[in-house]
């Protein structure tokens, strides 16, 4: 019988974060090459849909580790 590695959720959710976090590097560096085909107000919404993501991500890291 296997053990339970109550470890395992915990290490998943850190993987996810790490992911997400790596995703939106790569958004914000797209937006900067891609600047000049948005609008300033999508640019204004898409930046700060991703600073949100990042602060709850950051939040988030601190109660998780």
């Amino acid at each position: 019988m296997p053990r339970h590695d109550g470890n395992k959720d915990k290490n998943e959710e850190l993987k996810k974060m790490n992911l997400t976090i790596q995703n939106i590097h790569k958004n914000e560096e797209f937006l900067a090459e891609n600047a000049g085909e948005l609008t300033p107000h999508q640019l204004k919404d898409v930046k700060a849909h991703l600073a949100s993501k990042k602060k709850h991500l950051e939040e988030t890291d601190g109660t998780i580790k």
